[in-house]
């Protein structure tokens, strides 16, 4: 008995000592990932004003066709113009670009470096950083309810990005719904996650429970510590039923 009581101490000790190594190896292999690969965080401000100024040009967004299906918002930027079919009609007696808030947002946003978020978005208002300004719209799929059970739908919607650049003009990109999640690798032409398109988009998701996407662990930290998590966990539940076994007591004959 004493002596399959130490092997099993033994064996407790080993898998401690080798749980306690691949930990230290994980810490190091995260601490290098985000070293390489630092976190892409953005700092955003909602514009709700319909006549602006930004790089020095004018901003307008005006409602055409309004009550009718072919209901538009027409944004001008200096010499540029994008027409937006509206995607949500909304209700037109509120003011400013409310109407508009279930399928737009007017953002300005900065990459947030730390270590204060309240001080870099001080600084957007005071004009200290040079910000970037995108107008993001989200067309969930035809014949969809979305005040109802049109949200179950989420995986046909498609989010457009119209970033105003401040040499002139409109960059436009179309993105849709993330349909990946654990570790698999993003679909192209989906939204991915630690970008600022997929964080801007977050904003035009209802808060309904279930709507956000699944988080996707492919090329993270998580997955850069690759075998060394499984090994840990696996080591760490053997020696922890082996100090069980050693310290069980002993059966008794009847």
């Amino acid at each position: 008995m004493r002596h399959a009581r130490a092997k099993l101490l033994s064996l407790a000790v080993a898998c401690g000592v080798a749980t306690l190594a691949f930990a230290g190896l994980m810490v190091q292999r995260i601490n290098a990932y985000y070293k390489d690969h630092p976190p892409q965080t953005f700092v955003f401000q909602t514009v709700d004003m319909r006549s602006f100024t930004f790089a020095g040009k004018p901003v307008t967004l005006v409602d055409e066709d309004v009550g009718t299906d072919h209901e538009t918002l027409v944004v001008t930027y200096g010499d540029s113009v994008e027409r937006l079919r509206v995607t949500i009609p909304g209700n037109h007696k509120l003011p400013n670009l409310a109407p508009h808030s279930d399928w737009l947002r007017v953002l300005r946003f900065a990459k947030f470096e730390g270590p204060d978020i309240q001080e870099l978005q001080a600084k957007m208002d005071r004009g200290e950083v040079s910000d970037r300004l995108a107008i993001v719209t989200r067309t969930p799929p035809p014949g969809a309810d979305i005040r109802t059970w049109g949200a179950a739908w989420k995986k046909d919607w498609v989010f457009d990005f119209y970033e105003l650049k401040p040499e002139g003009g409109f960059e436009h990109e179309r993105l849709k719904y993330p349909t990946t999640s654990g570790v698999q690798k993003p679909k192209e032409g989906e939204l991915h996650e630690n970008t600022w398109e997929f964080q801007a988009a977050i904003q035009l998701m209802p808060t309904t429970p279930g709507i956000a996407p699944a988080h996707n662990f492919y090329g993270d930290a998580l997955s850069a510590v690759s075998w060394l998590l499984p090994a840990a966990a696996s080591t760490g539940v053997v020696g922890t039923f082996a100090l069980a076994f050693a310290f069980a007591p002993p059966k008794r004959l009847v």
